[in-house]
């Protein structure tokens, strides 16, 4: 039985090259050359302004706690 490498996606920091709206915001308007999150799923990039990046990121990982917290009690750690 083999392990997954990672639960977490493809992501990282990059720099817009041209200016474009935000994947989760339309209003959020992206220009060139700001800072903005980038995820990789299924082949395609999907860019995110910091701003909404950084509320599902956090809820990301308090989802991923909650789940630690679970195992250890089930688990007796």
């Amino acid at each position: 039985m083999s392990f997954p490498e990672s639960v977490i996606t493809s992501m990282e920091i990059t720099t817009a090259g041209r200016a474009h709206d935000g994947h989760c915001r339309k209003s959020h308007r992206l220009e060139k050359g700001m800072r903005r999150l980038t995820i990789k799923r299924g082949g395609e990039e999907h860019h995110y302004c910091l701003v909404c990046a950084r509320v599902f990121l956090a809820e990301g990982v308090a989802r991923l706690q909650g789940l630690l917290a679970e195992i250890d009690g089930l688990t007796g750690r």
